[in-house]
């Protein structure tokens, strides 16, 4: 990491964090270990243990996200519109590139609002902190003028694998659709296994570069050389994690991810406020982490209390790390890190 980009990522958090004051958020600080952890079947939390004066030994893990202890916060009604910039670590995940096992994340919430007034919040940050309603990343220029385009999942299957995603909402509708667009279907794959080798492979390669597909809605009148941030919005309710489901359309859940110039930056729930249904799904986490062989942790029991008195709300998790890729122009994580754990693990054993 060179001394500009320190100085630049430096004025970025700085700019980040009077964003969020200036338009009457709360900013507020969370545990970074916690004795549970959240239990996304896909992630690997990082466990640690340390002993107190007397020796007694407590065990706990380093968190994924600010996520839970934030809804805490909300719902002991600590304030309508909070944010954290918190390191976050998460194991099993590559050294360089886009990943780095401790990241950083910025997370906010607004209570009586949805994912879309999100759509609204992200949009603004990132225009005021590119000072313009343009920048290049990688040779590419990148239009942020607002509104950015939204696409429904069930849009991008329809248009870019010409798929009725609405047909294949069953697991063996989904097994049966991959096995017929050539993939290989375990007995064990999830739907969301079964989902992410057709998106993965089909479908978002052609989101992350839409300049590169001629669509106005997406890259402009008839441009090439210019790309659009999207919203990806409406996910099958078996992914809606900790989200709402949609009440005009309950197959599908009230969360958006955002890409831009390439990257994966952001993800944003309408968030889940029923402690009963939120029960049901994090114990179907917990039977998905134990078929695939990752260590199942318990519930967090003051998490699912607090639901009891969450008000509607909606919270976004945005990589701060990708997003000063954006700004400083950068290839890789590890440019915009003063020390990237690649480099920090290189000749240990």
């Amino acid at each position: 990491m060179t001394k500009e980009k320190v100085v630049k990522r430096a004025k970025i958090i700085q700019d980040l964090r009077g964003f969020f004051i200036e338009r009457g958020f709360l900013e507020v600080t969370t545990p970074a270990l916690v004795p549970t952890p959240s239990l996304e079947p896909y992630l690997t939390p990082l466990d640690t243990s340390f002993t107190d004066a007397r020796g007694q030994i407590y065990t706990g893990s380093l968190i994924t996200s600010p996520e839970y202890s934030l809804k805490k916060l909300l719902a002991a009604g600590l304030a309508d519109k909070i944010f954290e910039i918190v390191k976050v670590w998460r194991g099993g995940e590559a050294l360089g590139g886009l990943h780095n096992p401790e990241f950083t994340m910025i997370e906010w919430y607004r209570l009586t609002a949805d994912y879309r007034a999100l759509m609204t919040d992200t949009e603004e940050l990132v225009n005021f902190l590119a000072g313009d309603e343009a920048l290049t990343y990688q040779g590419e220029k990148i239009d942020l003028t607002r509104p950015w385009p939204r696409l429904t999942m069930a849009a991008a299957w329809q248009k870019y694998a010409d798929l009725e995603l609405n047909n294949f909402l069953e697991p063996a509708k989904m097994a049966e659709l991959a096995r017929e667009r050539g993939y290989q279907v375990l007995a064990s794959d999830s739907f969301d296994d079964l989902f992410f080798k057709i998106f993965l492979n089909e479908i978002e390669p052609k989101l992350t570069r839409p300049a590169s597909h001629p669509d106005p809605a997406l890259a402009g009148e008839g441009s090439h050389s210019v790309s659009r941030p999207l919203f990806l919005y409406e996910y099958p309710s078996q992914m809606a994690a900790l989200s709402r489901l949609s009440k005009s359309d309950p197959r599908y859940a009230e969360r958006f991810e955002l890409y831009l110039g390439g990257l994966e930056l952001a993800n944003a729930f309408s968030e889940l406020n029923d402690p009963v249904e939120q029960r049901r799904r994090l114990v179907e986490d917990q039977e998905t982490r134990r078929r695939l062989g990752k260590k199942v942790y318990p519930l967090d029991e003051s998490f699912l209390s607090a639901l009891k008195n969450l008000p509607d709300c909606a919270g976004i998790a945005l990589g701060v790390d990708r997003l000063i890729m954006l700004l400083t122009d950068s290839q890789s994580i590890d440019e915009v890190i003063a020390f990237p754990t690649s480099e920090l693990f290189t000749n240990t054993e």
